[in-house]
């Protein structure tokens, strides 16, 4: 469900989790597959908004909730960030859906900041709408060194040069590019985007053993003490233009590779792609939702067309239900897959995809 991003709960968000609530008792009745002892437990004692909204984290940080409910399972309760607009929906199945923990890291697309800076250097994860900053394998990185001003190459103010100046530079930007590869080979490669000096850039790119994690450079100087804020908005144009150029050699490699049928067009085909693993790169409009059912022991998506928002703060009567046996969590799953697969993916913007039906994927084989 969406929440308001700046409170905890607000009456808008309790008036719709209440809602949420009492369709996913009323789909509970209505479902056979669910066993008398399991629907009793959920029925009377964990659907329950209060209950939800105590287990709840006290951040508020995110504009989207996931709320986990399960027989014999304490509730579990997700804020999360999604550049789009969430759907607020209910969905029945056999396990924790952490696909949309999966699908929600994948819309933020994540990214790095390495700032470079004479007394402390200083790594940040950046999501769709926030920035933080590391604060592990060894980051915030302050030079060891007798001078921190020693760290950037060049001119001492008002001192003389000496030989071993740049020899100890260039052993302080090794050290922040080992810290790095720390962070890399824990949470996995993630876009880069270095900030620093016109002389320390290039001293860092000629030894940095990620180069090719680099997405973008941005020379200037002093950002150490810059806030996370203001460090992100430096940055917007540098992520405008990498994501546009993310989806340009997206779409050119699609284009090339559909003559050597290595391409995988809409749901249906793409569905069983990723079933059997065979995805390299997976690429999906922002704003693309489907339903549908699955069969051929997973391998196999009928579409369907997609139900009304279940639940609404004032509900339409005539409102089409989500059917028995309809998925309206389609691309949740197939981000899920993907990511499982160690297949690349990447939202794009709407329209992108006019001939594939929102979705593609490019196939190793």
């Amino acid at each position: 469900m969406p929440t308001d991003p700046d409170y905890r709960f607000n009456d808008k968000d309790r008036i719709l989790l209440r809602d949420l609530v009492t369709e996913a008792k009323r789909r509970l009745a209505d479902d056979p597959e669910v066993e008398r002892e399991a629907r009793l437990q959920l029925r009377d004692h964990l659907l329950d908004p209060d209950a939800i909204e105590q287990a709840a984290d006290p951040s508020p940080e995110g504009d989207a909730m996931v709320v986990y409910v399960a027989a014999n399972e304490p509730v579990q309760v997700w804020r999360v960030t999604s550049p789009q607009e969430v759907r607020p929906r209910v969905e029945f199945a056999q396990e924790f859906l952490v696909r949309y923990l999966v699908d929600a890291e994948q819309r933020s697309r994540p990214y790095l900041v390495l700032v470079l800076d004479q007394e402390t250097s200083r790594l940040y994860r950046g999501s769709a709408r926030r920035l933080t900053e590391v604060t592990e394998h060894g980051f915030p990185a302050a030079p060891q060194i007798p001078s921190p001003e020693d760290a950037i190459p060049g001119p001492i103010p008002n001192a003389a040069s000496y030989r071993g100046h740049e020899e100890r530079v260039e052993q302080y930007l090794k050290t922040v590019d080992g810290h790095l590869g720390g962070y890399l080979d824990a949470h996995g490669p993630l876009p880069l985007f270095v900030i620093g000096g016109t002389k320390v850039l290039p001293a860092f790119e000629g030894l940095t053993a990620h180069g090719g994690q680099v997405a973008g450079t941005l020379a200037l100087a002093g950002m150490g003490s810059e806030s996370p804020q203001d460090l992100a908005e430096r940055l917007r144009p540098a992520l405008d233009d990498f994501h546009a150029r993310q989806t340009a050699e997206a779409v050119s490699e699609l284009e090339e590779a559909r003559g050597q049928d290595r391409v995988a067009d809409g749901p249906e085909q793409v569905w069983t792609a990723v079933a059997d693993r065979r995805v390299r790169r997976l690429v999906l409009e922002e704003s693309l939702v489907l339903a549908g059912r699955i069969a051929g022991g997973g391998r196999e998506l009928e579409t369907v067309q997609l139900p009304d928002p279940v639940t609404l703060p004032n509900p339409d009567p005539d409102a089409r239900p989500s059917p028995p046996g309809v998925a309206t969590d389609i691309v949740e799953r197939l981000v899920d897959g993907a990511v499982a697969a160690e297949s690349d993916v990447l939202f794009v913007p709407d329209g992108t995809l006019p001939d594939s039906a929102g979705v593609a994927a490019l196939l190793r084989y």
